[in-house]
């Protein structure tokens, strides 16, 4: 009977143990089978994401192909090549190069663009980025598709309807390469006939760079159908393969597993109906999940096993002890009872309320607890507004009721640029000796860590300020002196200002850093370094490089105001924050006027009467004269040297005007004058020319030229009869359309009805 009632209880532990044991492992399968499927759908998006990017930026390659076709297109020189080829040689030329200076940037800049050429059919012409070809063969030599005649091009490539051909080879040179091919008849949107064409090879290669994502990031292949579903260009996939998938390809939707475990996916541009198409291997798709599955499988059956023999091991011990209670307990309890549980679990419960263990553990959390908030108190990350700040302080054992504090930092000299783990040993004993000693001598502080060889105290206490100071003074030379005599560590000490509020001690400790900073360059013998001493100690004179830069840019730029600043912060910093010798003041004021001495070296001062002025004014601030005078002084040659600068450049500025508006009134009737021809004249960048004319007239270039324009166009509807054409072209606008298209735009009404309206003087009159 005991030995069944011993099996009874040891196979409950035993169940419960192994019930414990499987939960976790079968939700860590779960675990495991939900991340393989996460991880194979977001590498699928990824996946679609890689495939949509590469649409996109193939199709905004092609867009950019489009504009330029139609900016081209609507050329003056270009549609004069292609409309007059009659005219004479010296202005072909002309014209040839003027549209060769636009053209060649686009072929440098635009990869797409970087081979194409534009055909002009009654001239025999074929042009391109820095060439002209004057009959189509000479160019057919250099340049054709394998197998295809020239008659062949000529007819299906020159002189095509608008498409893009699919990948064909294409020699260039000696280079045998496979490109597609854009061809856009001109003019555009014209069915009636075509005078020329322009042609853009586009390299596979080029196609191929926008796909190849697919093949880098996942292994797959990826391929390009048009409209027609002929193939563009391919990339990690032979034609053979291509053909036995595109069924799949055309009746697939978004994606799909092919037979050979190749997810299979597709996207169809919405602009032209091409099909991106890419396949991944299955295994790629779940590669980031495969260590998750032998990780996972593993671990679950080391676990396992480790598990079940501690279950038999616990089972046993545990199940062996309540055996023996429970053995115990019937010979003082009734041997029918079948309550022996109860009066365990309430045992138990009492003993984990008082086990000593968590009290313990709970004790040794307390420095931890005290040194979290003795660094958030230095960061200033607490402050009187917490509403748990004392209940926080009480579990860290800090008193914060306090009148006067201060913020040391004490670090221990030697050991700046050793960094091996011994050193890191010994400043470790160190530190706790120091504290030691510390605690032998005053016990009102607090104390952290600061990296490995400094330490931070911090005092509070409700004591007069002065007579702590001396305290805390009186205690570090104890210190310092002791720990120099017993275990020849040698200190320096920084210390900040005092502190009443808990939102200062940051303060204190900033102080604090500086003076240690400060003692770590100074080379006297002395070990306490406060803040305040410090201060009054200071003896070179303040002028940054950074100040005197800002103050040279705002005097060449006439900024008169912020000049004036910077004088004011330097002089307050130096004539009131800080105590310097006569020596240094003398020489401050020598470098601020050496700055000034500095300006005046440029060409536009060196003949100029303005300059004497201002070096007498310079040669007359002394510093007898008082902060108020100086600063006076200083401010009346700024604003002499701002002024000069000012009307010198109002001077150039209405010179540059002036000249903008002769040459705009000379040229105003070509068509092709712009801006940039008007600073080319001038010699000046658009930028400028453009700034300056908007900041002295009021009002842009581009709407002047068009003022003019407009002027002299009213002149000729009120005085003459001639033409809207006549008058469009005497105007400088390039077409009648783009004439009374400006003018009902500035006017509210046509040239036609502005005649109109001028020879009937009822309607002139009213208008």
């Amino acid at each position: 009977m005991k030995r069944q009632k011993t099996n009874k209880v040891f196979r409950r532990f035993l169940v419960s143990y192994l019930i414990i044991l499987i939960l976790p492992l079968i939700a860590g399968l779960i675990s495991y089978q939900v991340s393989l499927d996460t991880a194979e759908k977001y590498s699928i998006m990824n996946s679609k994401q890689v495939l949509n990017k590469s649409r996109e930026i193939l199709e905004q390659k092609l867009e950019e192909i489009d504009r330029f076709v139609i900016q081209l297109s609507l050329d003056n020189d270009l549609n004069t090549i292609l409309n007059k080829p009659g005219t004479d040689e010296r202005s072909m030329v002309s014209i040839l190069r003027q549209l060769d200076s636009k053209i060649s940037p686009y072929a440098s800049t635009n990869e797409f663009l970087e081979d194409f050429y534009i055909y002009s059919k009654e001239s025999e012409l074929i042009i391109t980025p820095g060439s002209v070809f004057h009959r189509p063969h000479h160019f057919y030599a250099s340049k054709h598709y394998e197998n295809m005649s020239m008659s062949d091009w000529e007819e299906n490539i020159l002189k095509a309807e608008r498409k893009i051909i699919p990948s064909k080879r294409y020699i260039k040179g000696e280079t045998l390469t496979n490109i597609i091919t854009y061809v856009q008849p001109l003019p555009m949107n014209d069915f009636t006939g075509t005078n020329g064409s322009i042609i853009v090879p586009i390299d596979n290669k080029l196609l191929n760079n926008v796909i190849k994502g697919i093949n880098e990031q996942f292994n797959g292949w990826a391929f390009i159908l048009d409209e027609n579903k002929q193939l563009i260009t391919a990339n990690g996939i032979d034609m053979e393969e291509i053909n036995s998938i595109r069924e799949a390809v055309v009746t697939s939707k978004d994606s799909t597993y092919l037979e050979n475990d190749i997810l299979l996916i597709s996207s169809q541009s919405e602009k032209n109906d091409w099909i991106y198409v890419a396949g991944i291997p299955k295994e790629v798709l779940v590669q980031e999940a495969a260590p998750i599955k032998y990780i996972t499988w593993s671990i679950t059956s080391i676990t396992f096993i480790i598990g079940l023999i501690i279950c038999l091991v616990f089972a046993y011990r545990n199940s062996h002890p309540i055996n023996n209670v429970i053995k115990t307990l019937k010979e003082y309890a009734d041997p029918e009872t079948k309550n022996e549980y109860d009066f365990l679990h309430g045992n138990v419960t009492k003993l984990i309320s008082t086990n000593s263990t968590l009290q313990k553990q709970l004790r040794e959390q307390k420095p931890l607890l005290k040194d979290a908030f003795i660094k958030q108190l230095l960061s200033g990350e607490i402050n009187e507004r917490d509403s748990n700040l004392h209940d926080n302080a009480s579990q860290a054992n800090v008193d914060i009721d306090y009148d006067n504090g201060y913020v040391a930092i004490v670090k221990v000299e030697g050991y700046e640029e050793l960094t091996s783990r011994e050193i890191y040993e010994e400043l470790n004993a160190l530190r706790v000796v120091i504290q030691q000693e510390s605690l032998k001598l005053c016990d009102k502080f607090h104390v952290t860590n600061f990296y490995s060889d400094k330490l931070i105290y911090i005092f509070l206490t409700r004591e007069d300020k002065e007579l702590l100071q001396k305290k805390i003074d009186d205690m570090f030379k104890q210190l310092t002196q002791s720990l120099q005599t017993e275990y020849r560590i040698l200190l320096k000490i920084g210390l900040g200002q005092s502190f009443q509020s808990i939102s200062d001690i940051s303060r204190s400790y900033n102080e604090a850093k500086q003076a240690i900073d400060y003692a770590h360059f100074s080379t006297d013998k002395q070990t306490l370094y406060w803040y305040d001493d410090l201060m009054k100690e200071t003896t070179v004179f303040y002028y940054p490089l950074e100040f005197e830069f800002r103050l040279l840019k705002c005097l060449k730029d006439g900024e008169a105001i912020e000049a004036e600043e910077i004088i004011k912060e330097l002089l307050l910093e130096n004539m009131e924050n800080r105590n310097l010798s006569m020596d240094m003041y003398e020489q401050f004021i020598y470098e601020v006027r050496g700055t000034f001495y500095k300006i005046l070296d440029q060409y536009i001062f060196r003949q100029h009467k303005v300059t004497d002025s201002i070096r007498k004014r310079l040669r007359t601030i002394k510093l007898e004269e008082g902060r108020d005078e100086m600063e006076q002084q200083f401010i009346d040659v700024i604003h002499l040297y701002c002024g000069f600068i000012k009307k010198n450049r109002k001077d150039t500025n209405n010179t540059v005007i002036n000249e903008i508006k002769r040459y705009v009134d000379q040229h105003y009737q070509e068509t092709e004058l712009t801006i940039y021809m008007i600073a080319e004249h001038l010699s000046r960048t658009e930028k400028y020319i453009s700034q300056i004319f908007k900041e002295e007239t009021g009002e842009y270039l581009y709407e002047y030229l068009e003022k003019v324009r407009m002027e002299k166009a009213i002149y000729l509807l009120t005085n003459t009869t001639k033409t809207i054409n006549a008058i469009a072209e005497e105007s400088g606008y390039s077409s009648a359309h783009s004439f009374r298209r400006a003018f009902k735009r500035i006017y509210n009404m046509t040239p036609n009805q502005f005649r109109k309206t001028v020879n009937d003087p009822k309607n002139f009159k009213q208008n």
